[in-house]
C-alpha cells in the first residue's frame, strides 16, 4: 500500500503550510483586518481558529477518503488485520521524508514529537506495542458496546464498518489534530507579533530595519524585529531613538499560560551598546490577558518594566503614552480617544507594506 500517495492533494496541503500561505489564503486585506482587530483589543485566535478548523477539517475528509479507499474492495479479515496495517504503514515510513513521514506516523497513532518521546525510534518495539493495544481496545469496545454495523461510503467505493477499522482511523486523525492544531498555534502566533509589532511601530512613526544595524544614528527613529542578542536572549522588537532603546515582548498568553508570561520579565538589563552606542534600556511586555491575582505587574515593577494588555481596547493608546515617557515625545497616538482608534489603524494600515514583517 502507498498510503501517502494516495493522500489528496488537499490533505497534503494541510500537513504543513507557510506564513506566506497563510497571508494568501486570507488575503492582504484580511490579514490588515486580523490585525486591526488586535489593535483595537481583538483577540486574533477568533478568526484564526475557524482558518484553523477548516485546515482541520480539510486533512479529516481526506483522512476519510483514504481509509475508504484503502479497504474498499478487500474482504473483512484483510480490513481487520491490524498487524498487515502497522507492518505496511513502518515499511513505507521507513523511506519517507518531510510531510509523508509526518503523515505516515499519523496512521501509527503518532506525532513527529511523540515518534521520538514515545517510539524512541524504535519502530520494531512500537509496532508490537500498537498492535497489542489497539487488539485489546477493540475486544473492550465489541463487549462494552457491541458490533458496530452500517458501511462507510464513498465515491462509489464502500467499507463495512467495523471497530479495528474505525480505531484506525480515529487514531490517526488525533495525531493530525495534535499536529495541526501545534503547528497553527506556533505559526499564527509568531506571525501576528510580528504583524502587530510591526504595525504601530510603523504608524507611530518608527523605520523598520530588516536587520540589527551596525550603526545607529540617536536622531533616528528606528526599530527591527526578533533579535536574538550575544546573551542568546531573543526580543520580539527592539526600539532605539535618542540614546535609548525599549525591548518589547509581546505574546498572545491569557491566564492559561502564566508562567510563560513571568519569565518575559527576568530577562532584560538597564544598560546595552547598540550600533556602536551605549543605549538606556527599557522594557515594554504586551500580553493578551494577566490573571487577576498575577504577581507580573510587581515582577515587571522590579525591573522597570510595563506590562500591557492586549484585551483592553485603549492598549495602544497607554504604549504610545510610554513611549512618550521612555523617549520624551509626544505621539499623536497618544492623544486619541478610543472611538478615534478604528478610523486612525484604518487610514494608517492601509499604507504599511505588511509582507516587510512576515519572513
Amino acid at each position: 500500500m502507498d498510503f501517502y500517495k494516495n493522500y489528496n492533494d488537499l490533505g497534503k496541503k494541510t500537513i504543513t503550510t507557510t506564513r506566506s500561505e497563510f497571508t494568501e489564503t486570507i488575503g492582504e486585506d484580511g490579514t490588515r483586518d486580523i490585525i486591526k482587530r488586535v489593535l483595537l483589543g481583538g483577540n486574533v485566535r477568533d478568526t484564526t481558529e475557524f482558518i484553523t478548523q477548516r485546515r482541520l477539517l480539510n486533512s479529516y475528509a481526506s483522512m476519510l477518503e483514504l481509509f475508504v479507499n484503502t479497504f474498499s474492495g478487500q474482504d473483512t479479515q484483510q480490513q481487520n488485520d491490524l498487524k498487515k496495517y502497522a507492518d505496511s504503514v513502518i515499511k513505507e515510513l521507513s523511506t519517507s521524508k518531510k510531510d509523508a513521514k509526518i503523515f505516515d506516523l499519523w496512521l501509527l497513532g503518532l506525532t513527529k514529537k511523540g515518534f521520538d518521546n514515545i517510539a524512541r525510534g524504535n519502530l520494531s518495539e512500537y509496532r508490537k506495542s500498537f498492535e497489542f493495544s489497539t487488539k485489546n481496545a477493540v475486544a473492550d469496545f465489541n463487549e462494552d458496546f457491541g458490533q458496530i454495523t452500517g458501511n462507510l461510503e464513498l465515491n462509489g467505493k464502500s467499507v463495512p464498518l467495523s471497530w479495528e477499522v474505525l480505531s484506525l482511523m480515529l487514531l490517526a486523525i488525533g495525531s493530525q489534530t495534535l499536529t495541526l492544531r501545534g503547528s497553527s498555534k506556533s505559526m499564527n502566533g509568531k506571525m501576528f507579533e510580528k504583524l502587530v509589532l510591526g504595525s504601530i511601530l510603523t504608524m507611530i512613526g518608527f523605520e523598520f530595519c530588516s536587520t540589527l544595524p551596525k550603526k545607529i544614528d540617536p536622531e533616528n527613529k528606528i526599530f527591527w524585529l526578533s533579535n536574538m542578542d550575544e546573551n542568546e536572549r531573543e526580543t520580539d522588537a527592539t526600539i532605539v531613538y535618542n540614546n535609548k532603546a525599549v525591548s518589547i515582548d509581546i505574546g498572545f498568553i491569557g491566564k492559561g499560560n502564566p508562567e510563560i508570561t513571568l519569565d518575559k520579565v527576568t530577562r532584560f538589563e538597564a544598560y546595552k551598546r547598540i550600533g556602536g552606542i551605549k543605549h538606556d534600556m527599557s522594557t515594554i511586555i504586551i500580553v493578551d490577558t494577566v490573571a487577576d491575582h498575577s504577581d507580573l505587574f510587581n515582577k515587571a515593577k522590579r525591573v522597570k518594566g510595563k506590562v500591557l494588555q492586549m484585551k483592553h481596547e485603549d492598549w495602544t493608546i497607554q504604549f504610545a503614552n510610554v513611549l512618550n515617557n521612555i523617549f520624551d515625545l509626544q505621539l499623536e497616538l497618544s492623544d486619541l480617544h478610543t472611538d478615534d482608534l478604528e478610523k486612525y489603524f484604518e487610514s494608517h494600515l492601509k499604507n504599511i507594506q505588511i509582507s516587510n514583517f512576515i519572513n
